[in-house]
């Protein structure tokens, strides 16, 4: 390694680690050809995403519990930066990132050695999305973690999904309504726990002032089965369902929300790949692969058949 130093992060560095973060994916996504790599990611861009994203970046920096560790170089320039959060009794590794220019140096297993030291501690998870690519994999492995789902950025061009959405004549769309922000904590609260195996009260609460739930209840049902959270802004998810089937409403009653706006291009949603039934819906809607992940966790997360993760993907 070269001469580098570690330090904790503050609120003050996260515009600088949100930036990092923007290249260093532009930068994964061009050599995997999921993007061009003309022209460049421009300030303009990660300036327009930052602005989109910060509210729930700085909810999870601001978590008691968490880890913000960032590698300077000798110069003092950022050059890596490691995010863990805690939620329940789990522990949850948000980011990994290296400046695409120090990557190979040994900089992503010294910032997980100080997030994750020694092997996981008893009655406490650790979970982590992590890219496809074997050299992640190997290296989150040595954490106490293994891969457990695939984890898919699934996405499609708005005017296609409308248009397959229109020929649906053997698909009636079942009722969904939208919950009050007290009400839809109570019904996370509910079912998360059984899907992820910890509860995360105060990430829904936060969402709740960002987002608006949707809920699915099936006939002479008291309480819905399937929850889904979606953005003014487009961002759909995370979603939960009582079994694996229930999750189809929410989220099509998501997707046609954030399409009937007009403001987006394409439509982006994340997925299991235990989630079979959906994902075979989402594919006849013209949906494709655009980014495959995996999730890795040390204890078993018994419900991910049944769970849309969040968007952006921050936390599970």
């Amino acid at each position: 390694m070269p001469d580098l130093s570690f330090r904790e992060g503050t609120s003050a560095d996260l515009p600088a680690s949100f930036a990092l973060s923007e290249r260093a994916m532009h930068d994964s996504a061009a050599r995997h050809g999921a993007v061009p790599r003309d022209p460049p990611l421009s300030e303009e861009r990660i300036s327009v995403d930052w602005a989109r994203q910060r509210p729930l970046i700085e909810f999870i920096a601001a978590r008691a519990g968490g880890r913000y560790v960032i590698c300077d170089n000798d110069s003092g320039e950022m050059v890596g930066y490691a995010r863990l959060v805690r939620f329940d009794a789990m522990e949850e590794l948000t980011e990994l990132m290296v400046d695409p220019g120090h990557q190979g140096m040994g900089i992503g297993r010294a910032l997980l050695e100080r997030c994750w030291p020694g092997d996981p501690a008893s009655g406490v998870g650790r979970v982590v999305v992590a890219a496809g690519a074997p050299s992640d994999l190997s290296l989150y492995t040595g954490f106490g973690v293994m891969p457990i789902a695939g984890h898919w950025h699934m996405r499609a061009a708005v005017d296609d999904y409308r248009l397959r959405r229109s020929q649906e004549s053997d698909a009636p769309v079942p009722e969904v309504h939208v919950l009050t922000p007290d009400r839809a904590v109570r019904e996370w609260g509910r079912l998360e726990r059984d899907a992820i195996a910890h509860e995360r009260p105060e990430l829904h609460a936060f969402l709740a002032r960002d987002r608006a739930c949707l809920a699915f209840s099936p006939p002479e049902a008291e309480r819905p089965s399937a929850l889904c959270w979606v953005s003014a802004g487009g961002e759909i998810g995370p979603a939960i369902g009582e079994a694996a089937g229930d999750l189809m409403p929410v989220v099509l009653a998501a997707l046609d929300r954030v399409a009937a706006g007009g403001e987006l291009a394409h439509l982006s949603v994340y997925t299991t790949t235990l989630s079979w039934r959906l994902l075979r819906r989402l594919r006849l809607l013209g949906f494709h692969v655009f980014w495959p992940s995996w999730v890795l966790c040390s204890v078993p997360l018994p419900g991910l058949d049944r769970y849309a993760p969040t968007r952006p993907p921050h936390v599970l």
